[in-house]
């Protein structure tokens, strides 16, 4: 994607609607992407930094302003000379190349395995690892990070690797960020100076890079603040800061959304989607969740472990294509009776009761409007629907 079209169809875009926090955090990623003079990132880190100003005050930079330096920076932009940075080379490369690797935990009272499988991901993609908790997917996350040893199976990142790098050094260009997050000290401004300085930032570069990532992450009005004064929720984007700093290849999260707000979630994920996705400096990101339908909206593969197997393995988009039914899940003020007597006269229905919710199985020629349709026939209160045929959601209660 070349600059003017990043603009037309992002940025032009986000103005339109008013999304001024989509609109600024993007403008700040074309001052990664592109070379733009010192006069437009000042104007672009000047409007970020009025808009998380004003982010949580009734009194909001008001359209028709922020509408008018948005568009003075656009225009900047536009009629700017610039040159796009370095494009990254072999982005088709593997970033982690695994074959048939494994875990085993035979000592205590729960034995468990990790069974053989195959992990093979690319810069530019997220993967997603779900399934029900305590099946493997922390135990898989860690064995790619190198957090703990293979019982069997190669393990190659050969996007990492030079011939003569130590394991130390490959794993120093990988970022793995736990569930649980370690406890730091000093203030938060101080820790990130720290971990730039380590990866080489030092100087008017290491402060440059702090401030744009405490710009672009938000984290900025929390530079002072130290551990205790900061939620779980933006310890999570510090430690993302943290690594985000060096810009690695691969990225390893632990349950990310655990601890998150619905909308501090949504963020996120669309964050992920952009830093995954650059032209310059593309990363390839495995994360574990239980939030199962976010996952899918944003992951290229996925990867659903039950006790310790590989249930499905490859492209989200892949799944379930050969299915022999679709599935609705869905909820209201009825009951699985009433449920039977609507869909009665329809057949090739079953219904599963999933706790506050149910599952509708149909023949793959009827759709998410048929189903509603017979809801609204027989007069259920519908509060909740979504067509789960192409979901793991399926998973979680019967292999297809």
């Amino acid at each position: 994607m070349n600059l003017q079209n990043f603009i037309s169809e992002e940025i032009e875009g986000s103005l339109r609607n008013n999304d001024q926090s989509l609109l600024t955090r993007r403008l700040m990623d074309i001052c990664e992407e592109f070379k733009l003079n010192t006069t437009i990132r000042t104007a672009v880190f000047e409007l970020r930094r009025s808009f998380l100003t004003n982010e949580n005050n009734l009194n909001r930079v008001s359209e028709d302003s922020f509408s008018e330096k948005a568009l003075a920076i656009i225009e900047q932009i536009r009629e700017a000379d610039f040159e796009m940075r370095e494009l990254r080379e072999n982005t088709d490369e593997l970033v982690i190349d695994a074959e048939q690797i494994s875990k085993e935990f035979n000592r205590g009272r729960n034995p468990f395995t990790l069974y053989p499988l195959d992990v093979k991901l690319k810069q530019g993609e997220i993967t997603g690892v779900v399934g029900e908790n305590g099946n493997g997917k922390t135990t898989l996350l860690r064995l790619l990070a190198g957090e703990l040893s293979l019982s069997s199976g190669k393990l190659n990142y050969p996007a990492l690797t030079n011939l003569s790098d130590s394991w130390y050094e490959v794993k120093n260009r990988l970022a793995y960020i736990p569930q649980r997050i370690d406890r730091w000290y000093g203030t938060l401004e101080d820790n990130l100076k720290f971990f730039a300085t380590i990866h080489g930032f030092t100087g008017a570069e290491n402060n440059a890079r702090i401030e744009f990532i405490l710009y672009r992450l938000g984290l900025e009005k929390f530079r002072d603040l130290k551990w205790t004064e900061i939620s779980s929720g933006y310890r999570l984007r510090f430690e993302l800061a943290k690594m985000l700093l060096w810009k690695p290849k691969l990225l390893l999260l632990d349950e990310p959304l655990a601890n998150l707000d619905i909308n501090a979630q949504q963020l996120l994920l669309q964050d992920l989607q952009f830093f995954s996705r650059s032209k310059t400096h593309p990363i390839s990101i495995v994360l574990t969740s239980q939030n199962l339908h976010e996952i899918e909206k944003v992951a290229d593969n996925l990867i659903f472990i039950r006790q310790g197997k590989t249930i499905y393995n490859g492209a989200q988009n892949l799944f379930a294509l050969d299915r022999s039914q679709n599935s609705f899940e869905l909820s209201g003020n009825f009951d699985v009776n009433a449920l039977r007597i609507c869909f009665n006269n329809i057949p090739g229905i079953s219904i599963e009761s999933s706790g506050t919710s149910f599952i509708v199985n149909t023949s793959t020629q009827l759709n998410i409007y048929d189903v509603m349709t017979a809801l609204k026939e027989n007069k259920l209160e519908l509060n909740y629907v979504r067509d789960i045929s192409q979901s793991t959601r399926k998973l979680f209660h019967k292999d297809i």
